[in-house]
């Protein structure tokens, strides 16, 4: 993690970190806080980090990733404490991937049961993560750039890890202290195209423009600033070089790839097969967000086992290739693994074609991996910088 400076102020400085990695980001720079600074530390169940527990900060952990009562109770301590905040002040916020979960504030005239309905839509909407926090953002009390105009007339600075394709820092977290270029009529847009189910109040407040973000030109955003610390970049970077150092050619696809999941699982195995017919030993590597579109809601997966079957049934065993797909904060969706291996063989293991096949058009791909023993557990990384997949041909 790149080292990180802020604003240095008269007064106090509160400290708001969120996400799943968010102990980890407090802990770092906790010695160089002022001594009476205070602060609220909002993550996923099981990944506050052990033996942290600094004075004059709460640790709150939530649900994840469809937002729970502790997030939201959270979210208004986190706005309370922004109302509290002077001229003289800071609000520190360290932000990692999840925090858009993490901290629920409904706008009015939306439940956090709605509010859990329509992250549950977006979740199997197939929407990439871009589109789905711009309605976040929207039907939100403190995500885009609310939560800075609550501190105005205090700083803001924000802290970032990215999980986001492109490193766009007002999307990090829904960007609660950067201003949201994105409209009501976007989020409309959004919800019309995915077909998501909102409350016809909620509704009438976008088609009026009532429910509209704070935008860079907005006088309370005038001193918000931030900063990205961590990104997928870095990842693909020492999986490059590391690769490299085994003696493989690195054949970088992208840092920031979106899209369909198994398109993408399927398109890489066909370019690995495709190298190795030219006799080359190479890495295929690549970072980003894919998607996938929910047709079983009792299917087990996530979108790195579905890439990964995906590889696998369009590879079919061939000799040599081996693969991984991981979401690096350590869960892949929301189950209990951080992503899944392939080797030749396993499709024997998983059943053959068939009951391959079937796993995954049953979005069933956890169970596919499990069944073959291919599953990658790593439990809470203490990061989060989107996914990585590696399939080597030798």
């Amino acid at each position: 993690m790149r080292d990180v400076e802020w604003p240095k102020v008269n007064g106090r400085t509160y400290v708001l970190s969120v996400g799943k990695a968010a102990t980890q980001m407090a802990a770092s720079i906790h010695d160089r806080l002022p001594d009476d600074a205070s602060g609220l530390i909002v993550t996923r169940q099981g990944y506050a980090q052990p033996g942290f527990t600094p004075d004059n900060f709460q640790i709150v952990e939530a649900s994840h990733p469809v937002p729970d009562a502790a997030g939201a109770d959270a979210a208004q301590t986190a706005l309370a404490a922004a109302d509290d905040l002077s001229e003289n002040d800071l609000l520190l916020v360290l932000m990692s991937g999840g925090a858009s979960a993490l901290l629920p504030a409904p706008a009015e005239g939306l439940s956090l049961a709605e509010k859990q309905a329509v992250t549950q839509s977006l979740l199997h909407s197939g929407a990439p993560i871009g589109e789905m926090n711009i309605i976040r953002k929207h039907l939100s009390a403190i995500k885009g750039g609310r939560l800075a105009a609550r501190a105005w007339p205090a700083a803001t600075h924000m802290v970032a890890i990215s999980d986001i394709p492109g490193d766009d820092i007002a999307m990090i977290g829904s960007g609660p202290t950067v201003a949201d270029p994105s409209t009501c009529a976007d989020a409309l847009a959004i919800i019309d195209k995915y077909e998501i189910t909102i409350p016809q109040a909620v509704r009438r407040q976008l088609d009026e423009g009532m429910l509209e973000t704070p935008k860079a030109d907005d006088p309370r955003m005038q001193q918000a600033t931030a900063d990205i610390c961590a990104r997928p970049a870095d990842i693909c970077a020492a999986a490059v070089k590391a690769v490299e150092a085994l003696g493989y050619q690195a054949i970088m696809l992208g840092e920031a790839l979106e899209g369909d999941a198994l398109q993408l699982g399927e398109e890489h195995a066909r370019l690995a097969l495709q190298i190795k017919a030219e006799g080359r030993k190479a890495a295929l590597i690549s970072g980003g967000e894919a998607t996938v579109t929910v047709r079983n809601r009792d299917g087990r997966g996530g979108r790195c086992t579905a890439y990964m079957l995906a590889c696998a049934l369009t590879l079919n065993d061939a000799p040599g290739i081996i693969g991984l797909a991981a979401d690096s904060d350590g869960i892949d969706g929301s189950e209990d693994n951080a992503g899944a291996f392939l080797w030749p063989g396993i499709m024997a293991s998983i059943g053959g074609e068939d009951a391959g096949r079937a796993l995954l058009e049953s979005d069933n791909s956890y169970l596919a991996f499990a069944q073959a023993d291919g599953l990658l557990m790593t439990g809470p990384s203490g990061t989060n910088v989107n996914d990585l997949r590696i399939l080597l041909i030798p």
